[in-house]
């Protein structure tokens, strides 16, 4: 039985390749980029072909409820809030690029693109101006110091994070340098941050520093501007900081937080525990809704910000914890659970990272007798494994709904509820 993603990507490899502007989706020797389906097709295609790649596999899960239709992107391109750049050194030239990989030897090799179209066009510019300042003969030494560059943000509003493995008084000069230029040329860049990795990792804002005399023992220092992002859903406003994990695709979230405010049906005397809540963004959509809302995440700093939100949008109905989301931490959280809701209904909403649930998450939380619970899948090949490990605690899918969270790639977002 195929996965959802190898149903996409076979759905994608039979498309006739587009046409492309200048520049786009390809490197500078016009060799065109395969890492996404948006080189090839159009997103009105895309989504056909997503659609029926989604009914093949919920037929094979073997539910008895039919999938709602995939609920379209309202940006189809340019939609990514979100991106990265690899920093290569090739003979004596500096560039940023992304990360292509054979299809014949699976080795990697860095790619030039111009411009991603899946990525605002705002985003290329700010890697031009950092490319371009960075092959100066001045900044020579500072190239090697970089392995990525991140860009948080929109058209409107970016941070950027130089991933760099050393950072300290002997290069702070050259890095205030560069962030001025990129601030005068990129006038939506309100934030500049860097980023210190001394173990040069394989993956992007990861590894720890080695404290010593001369590195920077913090792993994130602000260089210039804002210290948060900014964005509203549903009138509720949020800040969030570079660290904080946030949706990619801010044009859909808006769609995503109300569907699982009706799949919920939630009242008010709910208690509501949003599990892997990030920096609240369900969790403080939808406290206006309930009598209770619990969050819990791992991530202090996002925690940090969820609290920041609350006080901000005057919530007083909501709680934030940081910590780990495991069999053994849980449940402390629902200790009082009998004696606070005689009357009230208990639900949850859970958003876990690509790999899934802890052992034991699940049956504690079915342990717990919630009225509704709203699963959320970002990675489509775990989700015949947790559906089961549901169905064995006596919660079974009552709806699916499919998100086109990541239009141009062989991934969408799946919001299942379960109940008794």
């Amino acid at each position: 039985m195929k996965t959802l993603s190898e149903l996409l990507a076979s759905s994608a490899s039979k498309q006739s390749h587009r046409r492309l502007q200048t520049g786009e989706c390809q490197t500078s020797t016009q060799k065109r980029c395969s890492l996404c389906f948006a080189s090839a097709i159009d997103y009105e295609a895309e989504l056909r072909d997503k659609q029926t790649a989604i009914s093949t596999f919920w037929q094979s899960l073997g539910t008895d409820i039919p999938c709602d239709s995939l609920v379209a992107s309202p940006l189809g391109r340019n939609y990514r809030t979100v991106s990265k750049r690899k920093a290569f050194i090739v003979g004596r030239r500096f560039f940023l690029g992304l990360i292509g990989v054979d299809d014949d030897s699976s080795k990697s090799y860095p790619m030039d693109i111009q411009e991603c179209v899946i990525e605002p066009k705002s985003h290329a510019h700010i890697y031009s101006v950092i490319q371009e300042q960075l092959q100066r003969k001045e900044q020579s030494n500072l190239v090697t110091e970089f392995n990525y560059v991140i860009v948080k943000g929109d058209d409107r509003e970016a941070i950027v994070i130089f991933n760099m493995n050393h950072f300290s008084s002997a290069n702070r000069r050259e890095v205030n340098a560069l962030s001025k230029s990129l601030t005068f040329k990129a006038k939506n860049v309100q934030g500049v941050y860097v980023f210190v990795d001394e173990e040069r990792s394989n993956y992007y804002l990861s590894g720890t520093p080695r404290k010593g005399v001369q590195s920077n023992p913090k792993p994130l220092t602000k260089i210039y501007g804002n210290d948060k992002l900014f964005h509203t859903v549903g009138g509720v406003k949020f800040l969030y900081s570079p660290l904080s994990f946030t949706q990619t695709n801010h044009s859909i979230v808006e769609k995503f937080v109300s569907t699982a405010k009706s799949l919920l049906q939630l009242a008010k005397d709910d208690m509501l525990f949003d599990l892997y809540c990030g920096y609240g963004l369900f969790s403080l959509s939808l406290a206006a809704e309930v009598k209770h809302v619990t969050g819990i995440e791992l991530s202090r700093s996002s925690i940090s910000d969820a609290i920041d939100n609350a006080k901000r949008n005057k919530l007083i109905n909501a709680r934030f914890h940081a910590a780990d989301i495991s069999a053994d931490t849980l449940p402390r959280f629902f200790h009082r659970l009998p004696e606070v809701r005689p009357s009230a209904g208990l639900k949850f909403l859970i958003d876990p990272p690509r790999n899934g649930t802890s052992e034991e998450v699940i049956e504690l939380l079915a342990d717990q007798q919630p009225q509704k619970v709203v699963h959320i899948f970002c990675n489509s090949d775990i989700i015949a494994k947790e559906l089961h490990r549901w169905k064995e605690c006596g919660y079974l899918p009552k709806k699916a709904v499919p998100f086109d969270m990541f239009p141009g790639t062989s991934e969408i977002e799946m919001m299942i509820l379960l109940e008794k």
